[in-house]
């Protein structure tokens, strides 16, 4: 979501009444001066609001979340202690982004159910737009059961009785939703065809798009390694293990590995080195970017968060990637 300030929105709508106004009338409209004027456009277009001369305005907003969520029950052997929380990667990823004060359009489908209902309450409490979540009674809510002996999980099941089937009327409001994002989260575990289908409209709406809960090599199958819309975010030893060629903690050591990836037509790869920074590979340039000592690199999900908030604020990737460190505090 774009910050804009109180005198940016009233000039921007301004903007939107007339088109073709100049800044001499934008001035004496608002009792500002020219010069004014001028600074307040010159900002909502480094801000993306607006994409250039003429004053066409930007109608794309905010971020898309799409991914699942449900109850997870956590079983831990030693000590006989049970953990019930909600998860899945939707509720995981929407909560970080209100965490770094952004907020996202949450799609998802849940049930019409009583779990359904304190998931739907949680997330409007906690501030994301649940206006275009799925309730269904054909869908119960999903369920995980995780067993584990303190660090090592030993096995997991997941209740879910049926696949939930978006019918036209749901799909278009989904896909109405993708044509007016700046940027999409989608969960890698979604269903395979819905998969598919969305990574056709990706490259039609020309759609910012990362991929979280998924491998390098899922990616590589999925072929969306070629597509220009798409940035991802990794850990150095995910991939050395996809790609290898390089010392994991070495940051430089990864560059040529980054230069062929995106040879393919990825728009970013992002490399999370530990505590140390991040590697930024575009078409443009790759660098290393240090973490400050005091915040730290943060999470993969609050770096992800972090690129995904700088990008819908209308900033390129290497400013997107300093803010997702500079918000790595928070996490």
């Amino acid at each position: 979501m774009i910050h804009l300030t109180k005198r940016e929105k009233e000039l921007l709508t301004h903007l939107k009444k007339d088109p073709t106004i100049s800044q001499e009338e934008l001035a004496d409209r608002m009792n500002i001066t020219r010069s004014a004027a001028a600074v307040h456009i010159s900002n909502l277009m480094r801000k993306g609001a607006i994409l250039g001369r003429g004053y066409i305005l930007d109608e794309r907003t905010g971020i898309l979340v799409v991914g699942k969520i449900g109850l997870e029950i956590s079983a831990q052997i030693e000590g006989s202690k049970i953990d019930i929380s909600y998860g899945g990667m939707g509720y995981v990823m929407s909560l970080e982004l209100i965490k770094q004060q952004l907020t996202p359009t949450l799609f998802t489908v849940l049930g019409q159910d009583e779990i359904g209902d304190h998931i739907y309450n949680q997330l409007l409490q906690n501030g994301v737009n649940v206006q275009h979540i799925v309730r269904t009674p054909s869908y119960p809510t999903p369920k995980r059961l995780f067993v584990r002996n303190r660090n090592t999980k030993l096995y997991q099941v997941t209740e879910v009785k049926n696949d939930y089937k978006l019918n036209e009327e749901t799909r278009k409001v989904r896909d109405d939703l993708m044509k007016s994002a700046k940027v999409l989260l989608l969960d890698g575990t979604i269903a395979e065809p819905e998969i598919d289908s969305l990574c056709v409209q990706i490259k039609e709406y020309e759609l910012l798009t990362t991929i979280f809960g998924s491998s390098l090599n899922w990616c590589q199958q999925k072929g969306l390694l070629q597509c220009s819309q798409i940035f991802l975010v990794c850990h150095d030893h995910e991939l050395v293990k996809f790609f290898g060629g390089f010392q994991v903690g070495v940051p430089e050591s990864c560059f040529p590995v980054c230069r062929e990836i995106l040879k393919h037509g990825l728009a970013a790869l992002i490399v999370i080195f530990g505590q140390q920074g991040l590697v930024l590979a575009t078409e443009k340039e790759i660098v290393f970017l240090p973490a400050s000592p005091l915040k730290g690199t943060g999470t993969k999900i609050s770096i992800t968060a972090g690129v995904a908030g700088g990008l819908a604020a209308g900033y390129g990737f290497r400013l997107a990637a300093r803010r997702a460190l500079g918000k790595s505090e928070l996490s």
